[in-house]
């Protein structure tokens, strides 16, 4: 295997560019102009489609109608969390009809093909005029009492992604049209969501986007791996708090027929590809892509995720929807999530840890055989998208009718 592997014009999956505009929680967001993508049909529910046998309407004989207001919608767990969400609603009981965004340059054209709802980039303006006309505004990202204090929504619902200080900052300066928040985690909302009313729903993933074109075998050898070689795999955004040089400092201190392949998109994709030049030449690969993650996913021996701070990390589902082993760093849901040495293993952030963590994988085959088919077996169980959108829709129609009760 030589560098020439981590070019990505050798690399047949890089067909899709990702938008690799930086997310940044402080970028400015109000702009004078809006403007419409038009909506997609969904594959679970299309568009005027009837659902025999589904759950029950929502109040009085129709559906409540929710719009989802954010910062961006370009490559991220927030926006695939969104786009699963839309695809999986019953729309007898809730429609999320409308995406507002606020920055159009956090916005990736590219996506907008793929939820099924009706895509604006909007000002505060667009905001005020959605919060008057939906029945739920669903929202993250974004400080809104200053947008809405003359317009609050009849119900605002805070969805708390991370458990960084930003998301902290956004819910406090929104207070005023919040009635309700749900967080990804538990740590999420022990973390952030102190003196609001919380609930927990943990993310889920959308079990199509992990489909598989070419072989396991075939799938590392386009990437120079040879089948004696254990491949650590990554898969996400290239952003510090990720912390993917991690998984490069933990390969320096492995043996050489260790492996690291790399996929996703960012700000901090060359500055990682210098320092695998300079810490694992001729043993590692990056790449893009976006659908047939299966492909990637399987290629791996196993996966790393050692974010510095996270929400709920889908592609941690993904993972062990596909079988793969994950060492992940305690934060976010990973504790809540992973049984240390049962079906997954935690770690620590120091790479020499990491490193004698994984090669005990290696070392015990079958342990680790032990640890994907648990780690599998909890995600077919608890992980699909379809679950996540049920409990949304009760929380939701839940809080709707209580506010109806209350209301003078």
């Amino acid at each position: 295997m030589t560098s020439n592997m981590n070019r990505n014009d050798t690399n047949p999956y890089d067909t899709t560019p990702y938008d690799t505009t930086p997310y940044h929680p402080k970028a400015p967001y109000g702009y004078q102009k809006s403007y419409t993508l038009p909506r997609q049909e969904s594959a679970a529910f299309p568009v005027g489609d009837t659902v025999v046998g589904g759950a029950p309407a929502g109040p009085f004989g129709k559906p409540l109608r929710a719009v989802h207001i954010g910062p961006c919608f370009s490559n991220g767990g927030a926006e695939q969390q969104i786009i699963d969400l839309v695809k999986f609603l019953d729309p007898q009981r809730i429609r999320l009809e409308k995406l507002i965004v606020t920055d159009p340059g956090l916005l990736n054209p590219a996506l907008t093909p793929r939820i099924a709802a009706e895509v604006e980039v909007g000002d505060a303006d667009a905001v005020r005029r959605a919060s008057k006309e939906f029945d739920i505004v669903l929202f993250w990202g974004l400080a809104l009492d200053d947008w809405l204090a003359d317009t609050p929504p009849r119900l605002g619902v805070f969805i708390a992604h991370g458990d960084g200080e930003w998301t902290q900052q956004f819910l406090d300066r929104s207070r005023q049209v919040t009635d309700h928040v749900i967080a990804v985690s538990h740590g999420v909302k022990h973390k952030v969501c102190q003196g609001v009313p919380t609930t927990v729903i943990l993310n889920g993933v959308d079990a199509a986007r992990l489909a598989q074109t070419r072989s396991r075998n075939d799938v590392r050898a386009s990437f120079g791996f040879s089948d004696d070689d254990f491949l650590l795999g990554y898969l996400g955004r290239f952003s510090g708090e990720k912390r993917a040089h991690l998984l490069i400092q933990t390969l320096h201190h492995l043996p050489p027929s260790y492996k690291g392949l790399l996929v996703g998109w960012g700000p901090l994709r060359s500055e990682l590809m210098e320092l695998a030049n300079d810490l694992i030449p001729g043993r590692f690969a990056f790449a893009s892509g976006n659908n047939y993650l299966g492909d990637f996913y399987q290629a791996m021996d196993a996966f790393c995720l050692l974010s510095a701070h996270e929400g709920f990390a889908l592609v941690m589902l993904e993972a062990m929807m596909c079988g793969r082993p994950v060492a992940a760093t305690p934060v976010g849901a990973v504790p809540e999530v992973i049984r240390n040495g049962r079906n997954g293993l935690i770690v620590s952030d120091h790479p020499p840890q990491i490193a004698q963590a994984v090669a005990e994988l290696r070392e015990f085959p079958h342990w680790a055989q032990g640890i994907a088919a648990s780690g599998r077996a909890y995600a077919e169980q608890h992980g699909h998208a379809r679950r996540m959108a049920r409990q949304y829709e009760d929380v939701l129609t839940r809080l709707w009718q209580e506010k109806q009760e209350t209301a003078p």
